[in-house]
């Protein structure tokens, strides 16, 4: 998504791609220290909800839907380590 202006494109665009891939990496983040803390079976619910937001940001900015099954794998390689 960019906006166009009399200059080009404005990188406001290229703000809010990068300020939305990291908003990715702090659920990520956020999933990962759940497990530990809680243990998996308690985390749970907290992972779902979290794997939600992640899967709907993916989604809505039209990012490379390969990044939901980055989080699957990341956050499930946590529960057999």
């Amino acid at each position: 998504m960019y906006y166009l202006t009399q200059y080009g494109k404005v990188e406001i665009a290229l703000k809010t791609e990068n300020l939305i891939r990291e908003t990715l990496k702090g659920l990520l983040a956020t999933a990962i220290e759940k497990i530990c803390v809680l243990g998996v079976e308690d985390a749970k619910a907290d992972i779902k909800q979290i794997r939600e937001m992640y899967e709907e940001l993916v989604r809505f900015w039209d990012l490379d839907e390969r990044l939901v099954d980055e989080f699957d794998m990341e956050v499930g390689s946590i529960g057999t380590e």
